[in-house]
């Protein structure tokens, strides 16, 4: 045997609509709250108590098949009619009442409407006024700019006659300094000419002049050199004079190694006569320096050129070099 479970009518429709009216006190609480910023005043509102349960719908097992022959099937049971009930309709709620501070809230702002109207009609006012002396500036203004206009085009037209005056005078002027400058231009061409041949004049002058200078200085120089050349061959003749007739003099030691060197400073009088031997340098080997200073000394008289003044420059104080291998 199946069971069904019905569903109870008209419970589902009862909630939304104790949900709907609590929803609807709570937005009139709000509202009346902040805008008359004091309590609401009472509202008649029907409430439900207990809810008709809503009726179950159980879909029934499905059936076990055996293995049995199937019995013959009964006619199915009456199902048993469901009553709508009738949905209740929402309760009304009752507008409040105004209170004196609404009365006195809306007196207020009507007459802040008709304070604003006032206003907004003394701005059009003002505004009409100021654009009707804004439109009397303006056309003076363009009168003024068409009268500026007409003298400037006036002192323009007058300034352009002017300026051609000024343009005709000036390239006249122009044409009278061209022909001046040009007179002027001939005139420096040709000075310029005779300094440029009187100074390659003094330039091949000045040439001509250094090159007999140079001329004559080589030829100087020449005669100079050729003058010290013989000078000093003189000199180099008689001190190889002197230094022969010393070294002829000289007993080299016969234990004598290498070729040192000994320096001496003679000092000579005119005559040739040593009047001093001093040994600047020594070779090393002291017989042979001593040699070489007996030689010098029993020389007495050395020879020496005739001339006065080449005796005082080169030979009154001689310094002579000997080695004993030259």
């Amino acid at each position: 045997m199946n069971l069904r479970t019905v569903d109870e009518p008209g419970r589902v429709a009862s909630g939304a609509l104790a949900v709907l009216v609590h929803l609807m006190f709570f937005s009139l609480l709000v509202f009346g709250l902040s805008w008359q910023k004091k309590i609401a005043g009472p509202v008649v509102v029907d409430l439900w108590q207990d809810l008709p349960e809503p009726v179950k719908k159980v879909s029934p097992p499905p059936e076990t098949i055996k293995a049995a022959p199937k019995p013959a099937p009964l006619p199915p049971k009456p199902v048993p009619e469901v009553k709508k009930e009738p949905v209740a309709p929402p309760p009304k709620v009752e507008a409040p009442k105004p209170s004196a501070a609404d009365i006195e809230l809306k007196e207020k702002l009507r007459k802040q409407k008709e304070d604003e109207a006032a206003r907004r009609e003394e701005e059009k006012k003002a505004e009409a006024e100021r654009r009707e002396e804004q439109k009397k500036a303006e056309l003076e203004r363009r009168r003024l700019e068409e009268e500026q206009k007409e003298a400037q085009k006036k002192a323009e037209t007058e300034r352009r006659e002017e300026q051609k005056k000024a343009e005709l005078e000036k390239r006249r002027l122009e044409e009278e300094q061209k022909e001046e400058q040009k007179r002027a231009d001939e005139a420096k061409r040709e000075e310029d000419r005779k300094q440029r041949a009187a100074a390659v004049e003094r330039d091949r002058q000045q040439q001509e002049a250094a090159r007999k200078q140079r001329e004559a200085e080589e030829t100087k120089r020449r005669a100079e050199a050729a003058a010290r050349a013989a000078h000093q061959k003189l000199i180099d003749d008689w001190k190889a004079r002197i230094q022969a007739r010393i070294k002829s003099r000289v007993v080299v030691p016969p234990n004598m190694e290498g070729n040192p060197e000994a320096r001496f400073e003679v000092v000579l009088l005119p005559g040739g006569e040593v009047l001093n031997v001093t040994m600047k340098k020594s070779s090393g080997n002291k017989t042979y320096d001593d040699a070489v200073e007996r030689a010098i000394t029993s020389a007495r008289t050395l020879p020496v050129p005739d001339d006065p003044d080449l005796f005082q420059e080169n030979f009154r104080e001689l310094t002579l070099v000997f080695r004993p291998k030259d």
